[in-house]
């Protein structure tokens, strides 16, 4: 499992050490394809790791014959789940996996804890969140100018 989390942005350049201490709250679930992982809305208490596996994100807005809007497919070695973690808002989209997967769960409340008792890895984990957030954001603003340039073509 440590291979698995040094490769995560998130706990990328730890030791040893602290990984431990992220593996030892770490859980292993198993999913069969079309398991919910967890549904839009639902209060948020953990992000997940998929060791192996896929996992569709979706909203659930009735839009194809499916009724879900897809948002992406992540593969082994995704993350996903983490914005609750920071702002403690109910899950922004649904998890379902795709395939047979295993999967870390990692609890919200767990880590927490571990990140109060030592502050040098609070600090490395918030600023690797702040980080991928930032670059999430990015992301959108460049969708959303591709896509407004797009429409204003269209006058």
């Amino acid at each position: 499992m440590i291979k698995l989390l040094e490769n995560l942005y998130i706990f990328r350049g730890l030791s040893d050490e602290d990984l431990s201490k992220i593996e030892a709250i770490a859980e292993l679930e198993s999913y069969s394809s079309g398991d919910l992982i967890f549904r839009q809305n639902d209060v948020a208490d953990a992000f997940f790791v998929i060791q192996h596996g896929m996992v569709n994100i979706e909203l659930d807005e009735k839009v194809d014959k499916s009724g879900h809007i897809a948002v992406a497919t992540l593969g082994t070695g995704s993350h996903f789940g983490e914005m609750g973690f920071l702002d403690d808002q109910p899950r922004s989209a649904s998890a379902i996996a795709a395939s047979y997967s295993n999967i870390l769960r990692i609890g919200y409340s767990a880590t927490k804890e571990v990140l109060k008792s030592d502050s040098a890895l609070s600090i490395h984990v918030y600023k690797q969140l702040a980080i991928f957030m930032c670059s999430r954001l990015r992301l959108t603003t460049l969708d959303l100018k591709y896509e407004r340039s797009r429409n204003l073509g269209h006058l």
